[in-house]
This record gives C-alpha cells, structure tokens and sequence, in this order.
C-alpha cells in the first residue's frame, strides 16, 4: 500500500487527522452560525 504523498510523509496520518479536524471544525461553526446547533 503507498502512503499519499503530504507535505510531510513521515507524518501522513498525523496530517490526515489535522486535516479531519479542520473540516469538522468548520462545519460545526458553519451550523452553529446558521442556527441548526
């Protein structure tokens, strides 16, 4: 299996979870601010 290649390789999995985190952070303040939660 290759690893995807990232800014950072050694730390793929470090910058796929960031990158999860950014995403949900932002829908969370995206429903937060239309009113849904």
């Amino acid at each position: 299996m290759k690893r995807p290649e990232t800014p950072f390789p050694r730390h793929w999995i470090f910058y796929i979870v960031i990158k999860l985190l950014v995403i949900a952070g932002g829908t969370a303040f995206v429903l937060k601010y239309i009113g849904w939660w």
